[in-house]
């Protein structure tokens, strides 16, 4: 019943809280800085928010061999991840719901690439709202069948930083993504549309699917490369060095506390 409810919820409540508490004092005593790859994590002692990783070199090398030949799409949208609730099918399924289509027109088909164990119950909930979405079963994101297709779409909130999202901006793709601290680093970049709300959502992807990519510039290509993330990271590192600053008091009491923890 809903009491039993809020006393589950009350007691989740109670261990992130610890949780995080725990998280909190070990990083105040060991750590001289840290880097979160997104806002969308706990805040931290001494913490900054940077994006140092990079996508695998066949994302790259695809988007430049499109930028140099101007190649076009033939394929529409899609999205490719584990076929989980968690990952973002429950919003996709939800974003498209209302979606009225135009006299004569059918809904905006989004095909589907991926397994996992929510399979059956995503395919059945999309059949049953009468979506245009298509199952494609699992495949590797860097696979040749995938580079036609013009807009990538990540309706996910679950990630801290969405590694999917920078291989398909690195093919040379347009993306549609959610404004939410996970994203913020891909805000930038030329092919990003970014919404808030299911109506905003299809707005953006029917924008996407009329419009053409940019060519991937120089810039955007190297910052999603892992040398673009290691620049990244070593600016940190000198950034660190350059404002460190001697352990505070409470650094000392924290490292204190968590020698007697570990004691125990």
């Amino acid at each position: 019943n809903k009491h039993v409810l809020r006393l589950i919820e009350f007691c989740i409540g109670d261990i992130i809280g610890v949780y995080y508490a725990i998280n909190n004092l070990v990083c105040r005593a060991y750590c001289d800085r840290i880097i979160k790859l997104s806002d969308c994590l706990q805040e931290l002692p001494r913490s900054t928010v940077c994006n140092v990783h990079g996508v695998r070199a066949e994302f790259i090398t695809e988007g430049r061999r499109r930028a140099k030949t101007r190649a076009t799409f033939d394929k529409g949208a899609y999205f490719i991840g584990k076929v989980l609730w968690a990952k973002g099918h429950r919003h996709l399924i939800d974003n498209l719901a209302d979606e009225q289509p135009a006299d004569g027109q059918s809904r905006t088909r989004v095909d589907i690439y991926g397994d996992g164990d929510d399979f059956a119950e995503v395919e059945a909930e999309a059949k049953a709202a009468n979506l245009n979405l298509h199952f494609c079963g699992g495949r590797d994101h860097a696979h040749a069948s995938l580079h036609g297709y013009k807009v990538f779409v990540n309706p996910s909130r679950t990630e801290v930083l969405s590694t999917t999202t920078a291989e398909a901006l690195a093919m040379g793709k347009l993306v549609v993504i959610e404004r939410n601290p996970s994203n913020t680093f891909f805000y930038s970049f030329t092919n990003v549309l970014t919404y808030e709300t299911p109506e905003e959502f299809r707005d953006v992807l029917r924008t996407a699917l009329a419009s053409t990519p940019a060519p991937l510039s120089e810039a955007e290509s190297h910052a999603l490369s892992w040398a673009g993330g290691t620049d990244r990271f070593l600016d940190e590192v000198n950034e660190s060095t350059r404002s460190a600053k001697p352990p505070a008091l409470g650094d000392a009491v924290a490292h204190c506390v968590h020698q007697m923890m570990a004691g125990w």
